[in-house]
């Protein structure tokens, strides 16, 4: 049996995060390649849809110049021939304010000839938004 491209994609990916090799990461994505992180795009620019292999590279060297992947778990996967579902726990550091980051996220991906053509990334953005702000989040009490 051959190893699922997820495996292949997701150890790329966290090479040219943290180590700013990009190369393995372009082999294993399509030239149509359909991408969305969806979050706080005012707070963190590098959320949102992009579309193509080169908006994607762009957009993982932006993730690569604010956080560092310290450690994921993953909490929960479910594998297709050419999909993956994952719910996972990962801890970062920001870059520019040296802070821990701890956030969840599931995260959705599709793959034709061991490529990536679409990847949708949900994340707790409440919570990641009080880790950015450095406070709670006090919101009013909607029920009693």
């Amino acid at each position: 049996m051959t190893e699922h491209s997820l495996w292949r994609f997701s150890r790329a990916l966290h090479r040219a995060i943290n180590d700013r090799q990009p190369d393995d990461l372009e082999a294993l994505i399509d030239e149509d390649v359909d991408w969305a992180i969806y979050g706080p795009i005012d707070m963190f620019p590098f959320f949102g849809a992009r579309r193509g292999k080169a908006a994607v590279l762009e957009v993982v060297k932006q993730i690569a110049d604010n956080i560092r992947v310290h450690r994921f778990d993953r909490e929960s996967v479910m594998l297709g021939v050419d999909s993956a579902a994952s719910m996972m726990r990962y801890s970062l550091t920001a870059l520019d304010s040296n802070k821990p980051i701890s956030l969840r996220l599931a995260q959705f991906a599709q793959f034709k000839a061991s490529q990536l053509t679409s990847i949708r990334i949900l994340v707790d953005t409440f919570d990641l938004v009080e880790q950015a702000l450095g406070r709670p989040i006090h919101l009013p009490k909607i029920a009693s």
